[in-house]
């Protein structure tokens, strides 16, 4: 009995052990830490080893495999389907105040360092439960953890930037949007760094800035009218300013004309002598014949 006891318990024993093997598998684009899955605080995870993208690993005991991506990672923030955010909503200068939209791409890279990505997993990713779904995709969580660190520095710095601007120069001028962009650039990797400890787990930012758009679309229709409006005041203004020249040219060929017929008569000792050359040149005979009516004689 003993013995038939000794031998199920091996054999279950060997059950429990195979049935713990875990495979790890790490594809391209991806970096994973490897947790112990017998930890009893979930927010301080013993990390037994990092794999790195495209390796694969058995493991003897269970273990939990927690994703993060190795390549370039991008928060886009213009709204359309796909995107991780809405674009941004700033509030122009109080000398012309509006709402407007501002659409943001900023890409960047998450360390792929064991030693720091286990450290990130520990502070940032078991606060959010950030990391890739076991398909490679995101996650809720991972996409709230990088709003965290990205999205709401960067709504910080638009804003800030929006505030020395009317409405109208944000809209439109082009140098206004090269100034979101730098800015942006300039301070995210500082604000992104305050916001995980002071450690650099994001690096490599590139931001992209589009054209922001008024929130209230009847400020565009009303711009719009204003501009058809210059635009037909010029045209109006651009038609009578040709008419003006077209007198003054036909003015001045008149007056050339003139001087031009003042110094052909200037040639003549006389007006009159100048007509009768016209007349000469257009086939008339200004020498008409005197006819003498003879005088009636009277009586003898």
């Amino acid at each position: 009995m003993n013995s038939k006891l000794a031998v199920f318990g091996m054999a279950a024993a060997a059950t429990i052990t195979m049935s713990a093997c875990t495979m790890a598998q790490v594809p391209a684009g991806q970096t994973a830490v490897i947790v112990d899955d017998y930890v009893m605080i979930p927010t301080d995870p013993k990390v037994l080893e990092c794999r790195q993208a495209e390796t694969s690993k058995t493991y003897g005991g269970a273990v939990n495999v927690y994703r993060y991506p190795a390549r370039q990672i991008s928060w886009d923030a213009t709204g359309v389907q796909g995107s991780e955010h809405a674009p941004y909503v700033v509030v122009s200068s109080a000398e012309a105040p509006a709402e407007l939209k501002v659409p943001v791409v900023v890409t960047m890279d998450l360390t792929t360092d064991c030693d720091k990505l286990s450290q990130f997993h520990r502070d940032f990713g078991t606060k959010y439960q950030g990391w890739l779904k076991d398909d490679g995709s995101q996650s809720d969580g991972w996409v709230q953890l990088v709003n965290y660190v990205v999205g709401q520095p960067l709504e910080q710095t638009l804003t800030q930037v929006a505030q020395k601007y009317t409405w109208r120069q944000i809209w439109n001028d082009e140098k206004v949007r090269v100034e979101f962009q730098n800015a942006l650039k300039a301070n995210l990797p500082n604000a992104s760094k305050a916001r995980t400890d002071g450690q650099e787990y994001f690096t490599n930012f590139q931001v992209t800035v589009l054209k922001p758009e008024p929130v209230d679309s009847n400020l565009k229709s009303a711009i719009n009218k204003e501009q058809s409006s210059v635009a037909e005041a010029n045209a109006k203004k651009a038609a009578a300013d040709a008419e003006v020249k077209a007198a003054q040219s036909q003015t001045e060929v008149a007056r050339q004309q003139a001087l031009q017929k003042q110094a052909e008569i200037a040639g003549f000792p006389d007006i009159e002598s100048y007509l009768r050359a016209q007349l000469i040149g257009q086939g008339g005979n200004p020498y008409q014949p005197t006819y003498v009516v003879p005088q009636q004689m009277g009586p003898r």
